[in-house]
């Protein structure tokens, strides 16, 4: 019971330390290549579907 325990808590940790560094690879690769557009944040709009800023879709828009 406590090994089972044990597993699954290392199994969650390895996975968000695994999403982590997901994070940061595309951060550096959104760093090196900029023509790719700015960097979305999890959890950010996409309704815009070109950019993550509101406000320059809009104006992109008029």
């Amino acid at each position: 019971m406590l090994f089972q325990m044990l597993t699954a808590v290392v199994v969650l940790m390895l996975t968000m330390a695994g999403w982590l560094g997901v994070q940061q690879l595309y951060r550096n690769f959104e760093k090196n290549n900029p023509e790719c557009g700015p960097f979305r944040e999890d959890g950010g709009n996409t309704a815009c579907k070109c950019c993550a800023n509101r406000h320059l879709c809009q104006v992109n828009r008029a």
